[in-house]
Protein backbone atom coordinates (compact mmCIF):
# COMPACT_ATOMS: atom_id res chain seq x y z
CA UNK A 1 0.00 0.00 0.00
CA UNK A 2 1.03 3.27 -0.82
CA UNK A 3 -0.03 6.92 0.50
CA UNK A 4 -0.81 9.64 -1.69
CA UNK A 5 -1.63 12.95 -1.20
CA UNK A 6 -3.56 15.10 -3.73
CA UNK A 7 -5.43 18.46 -3.63
CA UNK A 8 -9.18 18.85 -4.58
CA UNK A 9 -9.94 21.29 -6.96
CA UNK A 10 -11.38 23.69 -4.26
CA UNK A 11 -7.47 23.53 -2.96
CA UNK A 12 -7.66 21.07 -0.05
CA UNK A 13 -5.14 18.52 0.78
CA UNK A 14 -6.25 14.92 1.11
CA UNK A 15 -4.12 11.77 1.88
CA UNK A 16 -5.59 8.52 0.13
CA UNK A 17 -3.97 5.01 0.46
CA UNK A 18 -3.28 3.19 -2.62
CA UNK A 19 -3.32 -0.83 -2.97
CA UNK A 20 -1.76 -0.95 -6.79
CA UNK A 21 -3.42 -3.60 -9.26
CA UNK A 22 -2.65 -4.36 -12.94
CA UNK A 23 -1.99 -1.54 -15.09
CA UNK A 24 -4.77 -0.12 -17.41
CA UNK A 25 -7.59 -2.32 -15.27
CA UNK A 26 -10.09 -1.75 -12.70
CA UNK A 27 -9.85 0.29 -9.48
CA UNK A 28 -12.14 0.60 -6.36
CA UNK A 29 -12.88 3.85 -5.54
CA UNK A 30 -13.93 4.13 -1.70
CA UNK A 31 -15.52 6.71 -0.19
CA UNK A 32 -15.98 6.38 3.37
CA UNK A 33 -18.52 7.57 6.01
CA UNK A 34 -19.07 9.89 8.73
CA UNK A 35 -16.27 9.96 11.44
CA UNK A 36 -14.45 7.63 9.44
CA UNK A 37 -10.39 7.59 8.51
CA UNK A 38 -8.49 5.10 7.41
CA UNK A 39 -6.75 3.84 10.64
CA UNK A 40 -10.18 3.67 12.25
CA UNK A 41 -11.82 1.89 9.00
CA UNK A 42 -12.20 -1.91 10.56
CA UNK A 43 -12.14 -3.74 7.07
CA UNK A 44 -11.25 -1.48 4.51
CA UNK A 45 -7.12 -2.59 4.80
CA UNK A 46 -8.23 -6.36 4.04
CA UNK A 47 -10.81 -5.29 1.37
CA UNK A 48 -7.38 -3.69 -0.35
CA UNK A 49 -4.90 -6.48 0.17
CA UNK A 50 -7.37 -9.38 -1.09
CA UNK A 51 -8.06 -7.06 -4.04
CA UNK A 52 -5.17 -6.33 -5.06
CA UNK A 53 -3.62 -10.12 -4.78
CA UNK A 54 -6.19 -10.23 -7.80
CA UNK A 55 -4.94 -7.91 -9.73
CA UNK A 56 -7.41 -4.84 -9.08
CA UNK A 57 -6.71 -1.60 -7.68
CA UNK A 58 -8.17 -0.17 -4.45
CA UNK A 59 -8.00 3.50 -3.48
CA UNK A 60 -9.63 4.68 0.04
CA UNK A 61 -9.56 8.16 -0.15
CA UNK A 62 -10.03 10.79 2.47
CA UNK A 63 -13.25 13.13 1.92
CA UNK A 64 -13.13 16.48 4.07
CA UNK A 65 -15.51 14.38 6.90
CA UNK A 66 -13.21 12.31 7.55
CA UNK A 67 -12.57 12.15 11.32
CA UNK A 68 -14.45 14.33 13.60
CA UNK A 69 -13.18 17.56 13.50
CA UNK A 70 -9.75 17.82 11.31
CA UNK A 71 -7.15 20.67 10.38
CA UNK A 72 -6.81 20.61 6.23
CA UNK A 73 -3.38 22.38 4.57
CA UNK A 74 -5.36 24.58 1.71
CA UNK A 75 -3.76 25.41 -1.30
CA UNK A 76 -4.86 28.98 -2.78
CA UNK A 77 -5.43 28.19 -6.65
CA UNK A 78 -4.70 31.61 -6.90
CA UNK A 79 -2.59 33.01 -4.93
CA UNK A 80 -0.59 29.87 -4.23
CA UNK A 81 -0.47 30.21 -0.75
CA UNK A 82 -1.32 27.59 2.11
CA UNK A 83 -3.08 28.01 5.04
CA UNK A 84 -5.13 25.56 7.33
CA UNK A 85 -8.89 25.07 7.56
CA UNK A 86 -11.19 23.04 10.55
CA UNK A 87 -13.50 20.22 8.86
CA UNK A 88 -14.29 17.17 9.57
CA UNK A 89 -17.71 15.40 9.73
CA UNK A 90 -18.42 18.25 12.44
CA UNK A 91 -18.58 20.77 10.28
CA UNK A 92 -18.17 19.67 6.43
CA UNK A 93 -20.57 21.11 3.86
CA UNK A 94 -22.25 18.53 2.28
CA UNK A 95 -22.35 19.90 -1.26
CA UNK A 96 -18.69 19.98 -1.49
CA UNK A 97 -18.00 16.44 -0.98
CA UNK A 98 -17.89 16.62 -4.61
CA UNK A 99 -14.70 17.43 -5.19
CA UNK A 100 -13.41 14.74 -2.74
CA UNK A 101 -15.25 12.04 -5.05
CA UNK A 102 -13.50 13.86 -8.26
CA UNK A 103 -10.44 13.96 -6.63
CA UNK A 104 -10.08 10.25 -6.13
CA UNK A 105 -12.11 9.15 -9.25
CA UNK A 106 -9.41 11.28 -11.42
CA UNK A 107 -6.35 9.79 -9.41
CA UNK A 108 -7.49 6.48 -10.22
CA UNK A 109 -7.27 7.87 -13.86
CA UNK A 110 -4.19 9.30 -13.77
CA UNK A 111 -2.55 5.96 -12.39
CA UNK A 112 -4.08 4.01 -15.73
CA UNK A 113 -6.78 2.13 -14.58
CA UNK A 114 -9.48 1.64 -17.47
CA UNK A 115 -12.33 0.92 -15.42
CA UNK A 116 -13.56 2.23 -12.26
CA UNK A 117 -16.17 1.10 -9.33
CA UNK A 118 -17.20 3.62 -7.22
CA UNK A 119 -17.56 1.75 -3.53
CA UNK A 120 -18.76 3.06 -0.47
CA UNK A 121 -19.68 2.51 2.98
CA UNK A 122 -22.32 4.24 5.50
CA UNK A 123 -23.14 7.64 4.38
CA UNK A 124 -20.15 7.83 1.48
CA UNK A 125 -23.04 6.29 -0.44
CA UNK A 126 -25.19 9.70 -0.37
CA UNK A 127 -21.64 11.40 -1.29
CA UNK A 128 -20.87 9.29 -4.07
CA UNK A 129 -24.79 9.44 -5.14
CA UNK A 130 -24.23 12.83 -4.96
CA UNK A 131 -21.36 12.98 -7.47
CA UNK A 132 -23.68 10.53 -10.04
CA UNK A 133 -26.27 12.98 -9.44
CA UNK A 134 -24.19 16.27 -10.80
CA UNK A 135 -21.44 14.07 -12.64
CA UNK A 136 -23.48 10.93 -14.48
CA UNK A 137 -22.04 7.62 -14.86
CA UNK A 138 -19.84 8.47 -17.30
CA UNK A 139 -16.78 7.16 -15.66
CA UNK A 140 -18.24 4.74 -13.81
CA UNK A 141 -18.37 0.57 -14.51
CA UNK A 142 -20.01 -0.40 -11.32
CA UNK A 143 -21.13 0.27 -7.63
CA UNK A 144 -20.86 -1.01 -4.06
CA UNK A 145 -23.10 0.22 -1.34
CA UNK A 146 -21.68 -1.07 2.05
CA UNK A 147 -24.47 -0.22 4.57
CA UNK A 148 -25.94 2.61 2.28
CA UNK A 149 -28.04 4.53 5.04
CA UNK A 150 -31.15 7.16 4.28
CA UNK A 151 -29.83 9.65 6.55
CA UNK A 152 -32.61 12.38 6.46
CA UNK A 153 -35.32 9.71 6.72
CA UNK A 154 -33.56 8.02 9.62
CA UNK A 155 -33.32 11.00 11.63
CA UNK A 156 -36.41 11.85 10.53
CA UNK A 157 -37.77 9.63 13.28
CA UNK A 158 -35.63 10.40 16.04
CA UNK A 159 -37.67 11.58 18.40
CA UNK A 160 -35.61 14.32 19.97
CA UNK A 161 -35.18 15.58 15.93
CA UNK A 162 -37.84 18.16 15.41
CA UNK A 163 -36.07 20.11 18.92
CA UNK A 164 -32.42 19.45 17.05
CA UNK A 165 -33.22 21.31 13.57
CA UNK A 166 -34.92 23.89 15.50
CA UNK A 167 -32.01 24.40 17.40
CA UNK A 168 -30.05 24.09 14.08
CA UNK A 169 -31.62 26.66 12.40
CA UNK A 170 -32.18 29.50 15.07
CA UNK A 171 -28.60 29.17 15.40
CA UNK A 172 -28.16 29.68 11.46
CA UNK A 173 -30.64 32.55 11.78
CA UNK A 174 -28.72 34.02 14.66
CA UNK A 175 -25.66 34.51 12.13
CA UNK A 176 -23.86 31.16 14.37
CA UNK A 177 -24.09 28.66 11.85
CA UNK A 178 -21.19 26.82 13.09
CA UNK A 179 -21.85 26.51 16.85
CA UNK A 180 -21.87 23.06 18.11
CA UNK A 181 -25.37 21.66 18.96
CA UNK A 182 -26.19 20.93 22.55
CA UNK A 183 -27.24 17.84 21.49
CA UNK A 184 -24.50 14.76 19.94
CA UNK A 185 -25.10 13.05 16.66
CA UNK A 186 -25.74 9.73 17.46
CA UNK A 187 -25.62 10.86 21.66
CA UNK A 188 -21.42 10.82 20.89
CA UNK A 189 -20.35 13.06 18.03
CA UNK A 190 -20.46 17.29 18.05
CA UNK A 191 -21.81 18.43 15.31
CA UNK A 192 -21.91 22.06 14.19
CA UNK A 193 -25.69 23.57 13.27
CA UNK A 194 -25.51 24.35 9.11
CA UNK A 195 -23.98 20.40 8.72
CA UNK A 196 -27.12 19.04 11.40
CA UNK A 197 -29.45 21.55 9.41
CA UNK A 198 -28.53 19.75 5.99
CA UNK A 199 -29.83 16.63 7.41
CA UNK A 200 -33.17 17.74 7.26
CA UNK A 201 -35.85 16.30 4.79
CA UNK A 202 -35.79 18.29 1.96
CA UNK A 203 -32.31 19.15 2.31
CA UNK A 204 -29.41 18.40 -0.11
CA UNK A 205 -29.06 14.83 0.90
CA UNK A 206 -32.11 13.46 1.14
CA UNK A 207 -31.58 11.82 -2.00
CA UNK A 208 -32.01 8.67 -1.13
CA UNK A 209 -35.68 8.08 0.71
CA UNK A 210 -35.96 4.65 1.70
CA UNK A 211 -37.69 5.24 4.80
CA UNK A 212 -40.81 6.73 2.89
CA UNK A 213 -40.00 4.49 -0.03
CA UNK A 214 -41.83 6.70 -2.58
CA UNK A 215 -42.71 5.51 -5.77
CA UNK A 216 -40.44 8.00 -7.48
CA UNK A 217 -37.24 6.64 -5.96
CA UNK A 218 -35.29 9.40 -8.11
CA UNK A 219 -31.52 9.16 -9.00
CA UNK A 220 -30.58 6.15 -7.53
CA UNK A 221 -33.18 4.48 -9.71
CA UNK A 222 -31.67 5.70 -12.88
CA UNK A 223 -28.77 4.04 -12.24
CA UNK A 224 -27.75 1.31 -15.56
CA UNK A 225 -24.62 -0.17 -13.67
CA UNK A 226 -23.64 -3.06 -11.55
CA UNK A 227 -24.53 -2.96 -8.21
CA UNK A 228 -23.65 -4.81 -5.24
CA UNK A 229 -25.24 -4.08 -1.71
CA UNK A 230 -24.07 -5.40 1.65
CA UNK A 231 -26.13 -4.70 4.80
CA UNK A 232 -25.22 -5.73 8.46
CA UNK A 233 -27.71 -8.23 10.17
CA UNK A 234 -27.50 -5.92 13.56
CA UNK A 235 -27.17 -1.97 11.75
CA UNK A 236 -28.99 0.90 12.91
CA UNK A 237 -29.16 1.96 9.72
CA UNK A 238 -31.77 -0.92 8.30
CA UNK A 239 -35.26 0.90 8.07
CA UNK A 240 -37.43 -2.12 8.31
CA UNK A 241 -35.27 -5.72 8.09
CA UNK A 242 -31.57 -6.08 6.02
CA UNK A 243 -33.59 -8.45 4.00
CA UNK A 244 -36.67 -6.35 3.72
CA UNK A 245 -34.48 -3.26 2.49
CA UNK A 246 -32.42 -5.56 -0.19
CA UNK A 247 -35.97 -6.42 -1.85
CA UNK A 248 -37.06 -2.72 -1.41
CA UNK A 249 -33.55 -1.57 -3.41
CA UNK A 250 -33.69 -4.20 -6.00
CA UNK A 251 -37.44 -2.97 -6.94
CA UNK A 252 -35.86 0.45 -7.01
CA UNK A 253 -32.93 -0.44 -9.37
CA UNK A 254 -35.32 0.12 -12.23
CA UNK A 255 -32.03 0.52 -15.06
CA UNK A 256 -29.78 -2.19 -14.47
CA UNK A 257 -30.14 -6.05 -15.08
CA UNK A 258 -27.53 -6.79 -12.13
CA UNK A 259 -28.14 -6.17 -8.74
CA UNK A 260 -26.71 -8.12 -5.66
CA UNK A 261 -27.45 -8.00 -2.41
CA UNK A 262 -26.01 -9.47 0.58
CA UNK A 263 -26.62 -9.62 4.21
CA UNK A 264 -23.54 -10.38 6.67
CA UNK A 265 -24.78 -12.13 9.81
CA UNK A 266 -24.12 -11.51 13.65
CA UNK A 267 -22.14 -8.03 13.01
CA UNK A 268 -22.89 -4.33 13.15
CA UNK A 269 -22.80 -1.15 11.21
CA UNK A 270 -18.72 -1.37 11.24
CA UNK A 271 -18.77 -5.83 10.61
CA UNK A 272 -16.85 -6.07 13.17
CA UNK A 273 -15.10 -10.00 13.48
CA UNK A 274 -16.79 -10.21 10.08
CA UNK A 275 -14.60 -8.48 7.66
CA UNK A 276 -13.01 -11.34 6.08
CA UNK A 277 -16.46 -12.19 4.94
CA UNK A 278 -17.33 -8.71 3.20
CA UNK A 279 -13.82 -9.30 1.64
CA UNK A 280 -15.13 -12.16 0.32
CA UNK A 281 -18.78 -11.16 -1.07
CA UNK A 282 -16.75 -8.14 -2.60
CA UNK A 283 -13.70 -9.72 -4.63
CA UNK A 284 -16.03 -12.51 -5.77
CA UNK A 285 -18.94 -10.00 -6.96
CA UNK A 286 -15.85 -8.23 -9.22
CA UNK A 287 -14.23 -11.33 -10.27
CA UNK A 288 -16.94 -11.88 -11.47
CA UNK A 289 -17.97 -9.00 -13.71
CA UNK A 290 -14.37 -7.10 -14.17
Amino acid sequence: MELLHRYTKDGLNLLGCHWRGKENGTCIVFTHGMFDNIIENNFVEICGENLSKKGYGFIFGHNRGYGVINSIIVKDRETGRYSGKIIGSTYEKFGESIYDVDLWIETAKELGYSKIILASHSFGWLKNLYYISKKGLENISGLIMISPPDTAGLIGRWEESKAMFLEAKTNIEEGHSKKIMEYKMLDIFPISSRTFYSYRKGGILDIFPLVESPENFGIFSKIDKPIFVALAEKDNIIVETPEKDLEKLKKYAKSTEDFQGEVILGTTHRYIRKEEELSEKICKWVEERF
